[in-house]
């Protein structure tokens, strides 16, 4: 009956809300990044193209966005992260350190990039690199589904393409790719781009069509590396995509409708409006979280419905018999969130809310405070990707492993259920 009887206030965890907010906010700001380490993600999804340095040309012209542009001790901040190596103007030829010169229409600039920042810039709509290259692919403005790639090449052992100039090749002619970018291994390439003759073991970084780039699996030429083609974004999707995205997220928030209507709505409106194709979409179903999360339900479930869990949270509660109710409603606390990286945090709050109400009237004390122990501590699943949705959404674009989980999570856990142990029973009063 006191359970039944007994409401919380919408209000009501605010205070001690806003404390454990501020204690794990400084947590994951400062201690976090040291424990996974900042740069982990990037060293995971990048590795093969981090390093490696493309040399690209390009042609300015009247109203280029690099034109007026000045050097500045020796860089071009207008190309942050790429390296200027060379400009000619007519016949001169400016070497580093470049001491002020300003850009103006016919130079032609060198840069080294790696192909991390060629991708990037060409991610970006306005950045001086996409205005440059992307106009010189062919059919890039054409509509369709058919999305634009970057991908790498080697240049054959016995390729047509070896000895000749690039403009000599007919490569953009024959396959409808654009090569961007050059990368020799032996030495820097100090010559106009068109004009380098190309070697057997070259690197040829290339953008073109899906359709496009598939078919040079069958030129002989050269041989297209695997794992290499990634896809550029199409800029003129990007307003949908935000707006389905912040309608997803919202009616989801405000509980309009469920979070799983709205997010099977989303990905829906993402396919119908052309942001994505079915491909593309396919690509996003991960079949290792399919598996955790079918696994994770049926032991849930299994030990949900035949009291498993509960006998266990008795059993671990019973050894507290008799202490002080704070010793006891920390040990509540630690178990809670222990079992919601086990059960779902919905299972978990419905398992243990009986239990609170018990427990807070067999010790003849406020029922809030274990009540509360109960919202803090089913939310606290930091520590394995099934123990929340978001952890599973995330782990596979992050490249995060289950250790990742419990290396980063588990701290978060034990900081929050010690900063709970410790406010609750000075506001509470016991």
């Amino acid at each position: 009956a006191r359970f039944t009887d007994y409401s919380l206030g919408f209000f009501q965890q605010t205070p001690i809300a806003l404390i454990l907010i501020g204690v794990g906010t400084v947590y994951i700001f400062f201690v976090m990044p040291r424990i996974i380490g900042e740069t982990e993600v990037e060293e995971k999804s990048d590795s093969a193209e981090s390093g490696r340095q493309y040399i690209i040309e390009l042609r300015l012209r009247v109203g280029d966005a690099l034109v007026g542009a000045n050097t500045a001790a020796g860089f071009l901040p207008a190309l942050s992260g790429m390296t200027l190596q060379i400009i000619e103007r007519g016949g001169e030829t400016f070497v580093p350190p470049f001491d002020d010169i300003t850009l103006a229409p016919g130079d032609r600039l060198f840069v080294a990039a790696t192909r991390k920042e060629i991708s990037d810039a060409l991610t970006s709509k306005d950045h001086p690199l996409s205005r440059q290259l992307l106009p010189l692919v062919p059919d890039i403005e054409t509509d369709g589904d058919d999305e634009t790639i970057l991908a790498e090449l080697v240049v054959a052992p016995g390729s047509r393409m070896a000895a000749r100039a690039v403009h000599q090749t007919g490569f953009t002619h024959e396959t409808g790719c654009f090569i961007i970018g050059v990368q020799r291994r032996r030495r820097m390439l100090r010559h106009e781009l068109t004009e380098n003759r190309l070697e057997a073991g070259d690197v040829l970084l290339v953008i073109g069509r899906q359709a496009n780039i598939e078919s040079l699996r069958d030129n002989r030429d050269t041989l297209l590396m695997e794992w290499s083609a990634r896809e550029l974004p199409r800029f003129e999707k990007a307003q949908p995509a935000r707006l389905i995205f912040a309608g997803t997220v919202l009616s989801a928030a405000t509980g309009f409708v469920p979070i799983v209507a709205a997010s099977v709505a989303g990905a829906t409106l993402m396919v119908v409006s052309g942001v994505l194709n079915v491909r593309q979409a396919s690509r996003g179903f991960d079949l290792r979280i399919f598996l955790v999360v079918a696994a994770a339900l049926a032991m849930s479930h299994a030990l949900f419905v035949s009291g498993g869990a509960e006998f266990i949270a008795t059993q671990l509660l019973y050894l507290f018999d008799g202490h002080a109710p704070a010793v006891i409603l920390s040990s509540f606390f630690l178990l809670c969130a222990v079992i919601t990286n086990i059960l779902s945090n919905n299972a978990t709050a419905v398992l243990f809310t009986p239990l609170a109400v018990n427990l807070a009237d067999s010790l003849s004390v406020d029922p809030l405070a274990f009540i509360l122990a109960v919202v803090f501590a089913a939310n606290c699943s930091f520590a394995t990707p099934i123990a929340y949705q978001t952890n599973l959404l995330v782990m596979t674009p992050g490249n995060y492993q289950f250790r990742d989980f419990l290396r980063a999570g588990t701290p978060l856990i034990i900081l929050v259920w010690l900063t709970y142990s410790i406010v609750a029973p000075w506001y509470f009063g016991f």
